[in-house]
Order: C-alpha cells, then structure tokens, then sequence
C-alpha cells in the first residue's frame, strides 16, 4: 500500500486568485452601477416632485388668479389629476375638512385614504387650494422611468459581462499553468513531465514567453536532481560492499581471543562501522522517494517498539544501559513497520548516545504517544531548535560522535507517515523525545479505572 498525501480540490476559486478577484470587480461593477442608476431614478422622481410638479403648481395658482380678476365667474381648476378649491373668510364648508389642518403653502395631506401635494395661495381676501393628485403622474413615471432603466442597465451590463468574459478568457492559460503545477507530484514524477504544450495560445506572446521560461527551468533543475540523486545512489551503493567486509570482519574479530589493547581497537572501530551504516542508509533515503508501505494488518506497537528498543541498545555493548519500560497502554496501528523501526531507532541511538553513565533510557507508551528520554546533559532552547537541521550537532567537538543526519532523517519520514515529533529538555538533566502516532488503536491500559 502506497501512502500518498493530496489535497482535495475545490471547484470554487481559491481565495486570492485572479479569478476571485476578476469576480469580485465584476460583482462590485454590477453592484455600483445599479446603485448609481436607481439612485439616478430615485433623485429624478424627487426632482419631479419638489421642482417639476411645484413649479407647475405655482403657475396654475398664477394663471386662476390672473383671469380670476377679470372674470369673477372664472371657474375652479378641475382636471383627473387637479382639483382646486377658493375659500371666503375662513368659510371651510364647502372644502373638505383636511384643508383646514394645512400649516405650509406646499405640503402633502391626508385626503380620502390617499397623500395628495396640496398647495396654498391668499390674494384679494380668499384662499386658493390646488390639491393635486400625483398617482397618475406617479404610474406612468414609474412605467416610463422602469423601462429606460432596465434599458440602461443592459446597455451598461453587457460591456461589462462581456469585458468581464475577456479577461477571464485572457487569464486562463496562466491559471491552467497554476493548476498544472499544483497538481503535479514532482516527488513523484519529476519535473521533466511537466508539460505545457496544450496551454499555449497563438498570439498570447506573454503567456508563451511564461510557459516556455517554466518548461526551460523545469528541465534545468531535473537534471540537477537526477545529477545529485544519482551521485548520492551511486557512492552509497559503492561504499556498502567494503562496509559489509568491514562488519563481517569485525564480527570474526570480535569472536577470537585478543588482547586488551585489541579488544579496546575492535570496541572502537564498531560505533564507527554502525556511524558509517547509518550514514549510508542516509544517503540512500535522502536520494530517493520513498514509497511508503502500510501493513495490511494492524501492527502490535508495544511488541515492535520494544524489539526496536533492545536491538539498539544492543549495539552499545558492552556498554551498560539501562532500560526502563513504561507502557502505560497496549496498542496497535497500520503503519510502515520499517520507517517506524528506523524512527525508533535514531531516537533510541541518540539517547544512549548521549545518556550519562550510569546510563538509563526511559520508553513509555502514553495512549498514541511514545515517549522517550535520556539523562543526558540535555540542551538549551537555541540548540533544541535546530536540532532537525541536516549535518547540525549540539556538540561537534564532544566525544559523542555522529554525522548529524539521525534527527533529519526522522522529522523526513514523520512528515511523510504524517506522525508528529516533538522534543523537550532540561539543560543539564534530560532530553525527551515525543513520537505522537494519529489513528492509534488502544487495546488495554495498565491505568486503573477511577470513579
């Protein structure tokens, strides 16, 4: 089973992209042009009703008392839309009563369920009202006003649909170009299969220029890799025959009778053979994707862990360390046994490593946790934080000897399995080591139940 991490593609834009962002001008186009118009409409309506129908008021009352003077008889307004009423000294019984009530020369009143403008002038003794009744006025506006509206808002909604349609046209090929190289595994595939023939566009020189600038530099930095990749390959391939000659040696040597002198040469050159073990495996990981196998049975932890554990130990002798075993839980996974044993193992070396005699390694077994600590000399804040980095030591001129890729290697493969590593120290006392593992099966607790 191969373990390979993806992300899950939204068909929406993501936010921040040139999409969103052409959406959201255009949103903000539409939106600002249709209140730019409506409040258009809206301000000439009040303009017809405080200006327009005013000053037409205003001539009417003009033009009545005009022909008023020369003809007594001359009649009152009365039209569908205006009516008119003259008052004699104060005498309001023959106009309706919501007349009576008026305080301004131009306001509107409540007059038969309905808010007519009502109009008020005073000449020769006698008031004259003009009552005029703008629903008519109001519906054909509203009909000749909603019709231009909708004409202009097409007019104005069309260029910029279609502008809108342009740009996001002339930005496809550059978020094709996004998208392809989102979606490519170069882990996996290589640069050298990015390939970007088909969002080319004639014409589109930019875009062009952009796609043909990627594929170069594509190309130039797979070479590098595979330069780099196969050299690493190559030299650890090369170096495990002697190594292995090394070690079967070492083992012979170690069976025969030797000297005190020889057997302090042999308990010397063995940590430099494993070092040198280490360091190729290393090399060997560094330069190649892993493919990550998953168990397909659920894998016992507390029994590989322990194993992982002693077998490391093991190569410390004759060394004395002492182990504590603490596992508070019983539980089990599906994971990469391999990768697993080879985190383990990188923390457990650099523990006994650097553990002070008498030596004491605790591994405890928290739920998903693994946990396991030294009594070293630990290390400060500035040293724990970069304790990850490739090729970094603590303590390079100390006697603890190393190559300083142990702790790369294990943050490499924690970000692969998606497991979490954590570390903590106290200066002068202890190092602690967090493995967190997700998705952890708890079968028994040592814990007692509490009520």
């Amino acid at each position: 089973m191969t373990l390979q991490i993806s992300k899950v593609r939204s068909p929406k834009p993501a936010k921040g992209s040139v999409i969103s962002r052409l959406n959201k001008v255009f949103v903000f186009q539409i939106i600002f042009i249709s209140i730019a118009t409506v409040g258009g409409v809206i301000g000439a309506a009040k303009v017809v009703e405080d200006v327009l129908i005013k000053e037409a008021l205003i001539g009417e009352a003009e033009f009545f008392w005009a022909h008023k003077e020369k003809y007594v008889e001359f009649p009152l307004p009365k039209t569908m839309n205006l009516t008119g009423y003259l008052v004699y000294d104060d005498d309001y019984s023959m106009v309706p009563e919501a007349l009576q009530g008026i305080t301004e020369q131009y306001q509107r009143i409540e007059l038969n369920d309905k808010n007519p403008i009502a109009y008020v002038t005073e000449q020769q003794g006698a008031k004259l009202y003009l009552i005029f009744e703008e629903a008519q006025v109001s519906k054909l506006a509203l009909y000749f006003g909603i019709t231009p509206l909708i004409i202009v808002l097409l007019i104005v909604y069309l260029p910029a649909f279609i502008s809108y349609v342009f740009s996001k046209r002339a930005f496809s090929p550059v978020l094709q170009l996004v998208n392809r190289l989102e979606s490519t595994n170069v882990s996996r595939a290589g640069l050298h299969d990015l390939q970007f023939d088909d969002i080319k566009v004639v014409g589109n020189h930019d875009v062009n220029t952009l796609i043909d600038a990627f594929e170069d530099f594509s190309a130039r930095i797979t070479e590098l890799i595979n330069r780099e990749r196969n050299f690493s390959r190559y030299a650890s391939h090369e170096l495990r025959t002697p190594l292995t000659v090394l070690r079967g040696s070492m083992s012979l040597l170690k069976r025969q009778e030797l000297t005190e002198k020889g057997q302090q040469l042999v308990n010397r050159m063995q940590p430099m053979i494993e070092d040198m073990q280490a360091l190729i495996e290393a090399l060997l990981m560094l330069s190649r994707d892993e493919v990550i196998a998953i168990s397909e049975e659920p894998v016992m932890i507390n029994d590989l862990l322990k194993s992982t554990v002693a077998d490391t130990i093991r190569l410390f002798d004759p060394r004395e360390i002492q182990l504590n075993w603490q596992p508070k839980h019983l539980i089990q996974a599906y994971l990469p046994e391999q990768l697993f044993s080879i985190v383990i193992g990188n923390l457990v070396r650099n523990a006994c490593i650097y553990s002070q005699d008498p030596a004491s390694i605790t591994v405890q077994i928290d739920g998903p946790q693994i946990i396991i600590e030294d009594n070293g000399k630990g290390m400060s804040a500035a040293e724990l934080a970069r304790i990850m980095e490739p090729f970094y030591r603590a303590d390079e001129h100390g006697e603890e000897k190393g190559f300083g890729l142990g702790l790369s290697i294990v943050d490499m493969i924690c970000r692969q399995c998606q497991w979490d590593i954590a570390f903590e120290s106290e200066e002068g006392h202890w190092t602690r080591a967090i493995l967190t593992l997700p998705e952890v099966d708890i079968l028994a607790s040592t814990q007692k139940a509490t009520t």
